[in-house]
């Protein structure tokens, strides 16, 4: 009789330590599935900071205006990500880790500098617009003077060096070479030269000037912009890459716990297996 009461006293103190270790095997089971969702989370933020710096090339190149309600839909996603894990019990005490309120802040600022961005770039180009404009101007009065081709080339070389600073002014250049400001500079005068004292084009020219200055403080200011720009991107990428590593960090942490609990389980029923078997010979 009493092999029988200690076989059963040995499983139910099994089953009642198997289902203790149960509970927190299974909370560590269900964190899983939340702390993926973070990697998740932190891979589409990372997924959208390099879309939204691709549109911005793509704007500055090929001029597309669906670029940017791309960008206002992929800053709308982010919002919704924040707005998701600020309100979640897990994230709120961790909020000075996750640095909801630098994210908030690091969106709200790449909107208003991306705002920025597009209209400085729609400036450029309307300055250039204003520019071929008046050049068509500068040419009817070329061509009313004699030998209107010494006058063309002076105009091509300002025209060349305009071109030069649009394209390579954020190129690094050899200390020797002087800017393309300086060479405009030298062809405009050769035009004036050729010009001898023709008001027309010294008024012409004036207003032609005042427009490349303006290209040359809207090119800077877009420059600025672009750059802070990026310097946003890199702290919403950041907070993306903590959310990355916090999630495999816990999920690493999860995965060693229920490795654990399971090692105790196995080694709980052994246990059982052996007192049984020793009391059933003994018996």
């Amino acid at each position: 009789m009493k092999s029988p009461r200690v076989v059963i006293a040995t499983f139910g103190i099994c089953v009642v330590l198997s289902l203790l270790l149960s509970i927190p095997f299974v909370l560590n089971i269900k964190s899983i599935h939340r702390y993926t969702h973070m990697i998740n989370t932190g891979e589409q933020m990372l997924v959208s900071v390099l879309e939204m710096q691709l549109q911005e090339k793509y704007h500055l190149l090929y001029h597309q205006e669906d670029v940017l309600d791309s960008v206002k839909d992929k800053i709308e996603k982010l919002r919704k990500l924040h707005s998701f894990y600020e309100k979640s019990i897990f994230a709120q005490k961790r909020a000075e880790f996750f640095e909801f309120a630098a994210w908030e802040e690091s969106m709200n600022l790449y909107e208003r500098l991306f705002d920025q961005f597009v209209l400085y770039h729609k400036a450029i180009e309307k300055n250039i617009a204003d520019i071929r404009s008046l050049e068509k101007s500068i040419l009817a009065v070329i061509y009313s003077k004699m030998n209107p081709e010494r006058g063309i080339i002076a105009l091509q070389e300002v025209r060349i060096h305009e071109k030069g600073y649009l394209i390579y002014r954020s190129h690094p250049k050899p200390p020797e070479e002087r800017s393309f400001e300086d060479q405009r500079k030298e062809a405009v005068l050769n035009l004036m030269m050729w010009a001898g004292e023709d008001k027309r084009i010294e008024e012409l020219m004036d207003k032609d000037d005042h427009l490349f200055a303006e290209i040359i403080s809207n090119c800077e200011s877009q420059d600025h912009t672009l750059n802070a720009l990026k310097r946003e991107s890199k702290t919403i990428r950041r907070i993306g890459e903590r959310f990355v590593e916090e999630g495999n960090k816990k999920i690493y942490i999860a995965c060693r716990r229920c490795m654990f609990l399971s090692t105790i389980f196995l080694i709980v029923w052994l246990i059982m297996a052996v007192a049984v078997t020793a009391t059933w010979f003994r018996s």
